[in-house]
């Protein structure tokens, strides 16, 4: 009994005097833009912000993070002067893109179109009825001319055969000088079949 009270009183001491300890939030901050001034901050591996990495101060909140075992499941691809940001929110089954543009005092999301690019899987012949275990688009790099390469993953899975079939492919979104997003380059599907 005496064991029990001193432990507890070390537990009501220690929570008195460091109360913020218990409050804390565990805080993961990458993806650190060109100038230094923005990154993307995971809170308690849920919630994902931009941010402007002094101040601490949420640019744009972009939601709760998915989660997929085993890869990075949030991406942050900046332009090299800063001005332009694609972020891929990637989970088990699916994911999203979004694009933003700085104006000078905050970022603004830019539309993409309703439907990207995505693979066309060429299935072995014993493939039988497919299950779509889903994919996504994920932003990779912008290039010289302020387009964004994007790649589109998409799994599925022959139930004659037991194979596991994933298609990828590259595109390129352009951007005019409204920000209006179009599909430019679309590349071919890469397929590979796993049995």
């Amino acid at each position: 009994m005496r064991a029990l009270k001193a432990f507890l009183s070390i537990a009501v001491a220690c929570y008195v005097a460091y109360p913020w300890e218990w409050l804390a939030a565990e805080e993961e901050i990458k993806y650190l833009s060109p100038d230094g001034r923005f990154a993307l901050r995971i809170v308690d591996e849920q919630k994902v912000e931009l941010i402007e990495k002094a101040s601490g101060e949420v640019m744009v909140d972009l939601g709760e993070a998915w989660h997929n075992p085993g890869q990075v499941s949030q991406i942050l691809v900046w332009s090299p002067d800063s001005k332009r940001v694609a972020y891929g929110n990637h989970g088990y089954k699916g994911g999203e893109v979004s694009v933003y543009f700085w104006d000078g005092s905050s970022f603004e999301q830019v539309a993409l179109p309703e439907e990207l690019p995505s693979p066309h899987i060429k299935f072995p012949k014993d493939c039988g009825a497919v299950k779509n275990y889903g994919g996504a688009a994920t932003p990779l790099r912008w290039l010289k001319l302020g387009e964004l390469e994007l790649s589109s993953d998409l799994m599925m899975l022959c139930r004659g055969s037991g194979a596991t079939c994933t298609g990828e492919l590259r595109f390129t979104l352009a951007f005019d000088e409204q920000h209006h997003a179009s599909v430019k380059k679309v590349g071919k599907t890469k397929t590979e079949v796993e049995e």
